[in-house]
């Protein structure tokens, strides 16, 4: 039996194609624009992994931050700022059993809203961008299916459409982040 690991590694068959689930959390920092925005906060992924060969696999997750008492943005305190991650991509894995490095990426898009108050001009900021990922980390199994998984990823859009306020634009800026993330995977 060969292992086969992908960003959240599993055992089976060099043959078969393999489906496997994971689950991570950690600590994002936003960069560019969104840091003076948001600042660091809570990161929340899952993911789902098809092995295609022992060392290539396609990925695809979707993540979930939260913030908070964030700062001023637009001249108006925010409640709550909001960004869902969506990521669909390829990782490689080394195989040097119980630990495997691997490094991966591919495309990306961040889904964002921010929630005013009513106090200081009630509505929502809400903006959807396309752009891409990389990703590296270290995969350790704890059993032949089941482990834990270190990984950093930073993800960039490439533009995308308009910051809008109740649905009327006010500007077009990018999302950029750096994750550290831990978490657990199994092949069922």
């Amino acid at each position: 039996m060969r292992y086969v690991l992908v960003i959240l590694s599993a055992a089976a068959p060099a043959s078969a194609m393999v489906l496997g689930l994971g689950v991570g959390g950690g600590f994002g920092m936003p960069v560019g624009d969104y840091a003076e925005l948001v600042g660091a906060s809570a990161v929340v992924d899952g993911r789902a992994i098809i092995c295609l060969t022992p060392n290539l696999s396609l990925t695809a997750g979707v993540g979930y931050r939260v913030k908070h008492d964030p700062k001023d943005f637009e001249g108006a305190d925010v409640a709550s700022y909001d960004v869902i991650p969506i990521l669909l991509g390829a990782n490689y894995r080394f195989d040097y059993l119980p630990c495997m490095p691997y490094v991966g990426g591919g495309a990306a898009a961040a889904v964002s809203k921010a929630t005013v108050p009513a106090a200081t001009g009630p509505g929502d900021y809400k903006a959807t961008r396309l752009g891409a990922f990389a990703e590296g980390g270290m995969e350790y199994y704890l059993a032949e299916n089941f482990g834990f998984d270190l990984r950093g990823r930073f993800i960039a859009t490439l533009g995308g459409d308009a910051v809008t306020y109740n649905d009327a634009p006010v500007e077009a800026d990018n999302y950029m982040a750096f994750d550290a993330l831990v978490g657990l995977f199994f092949y069922p």
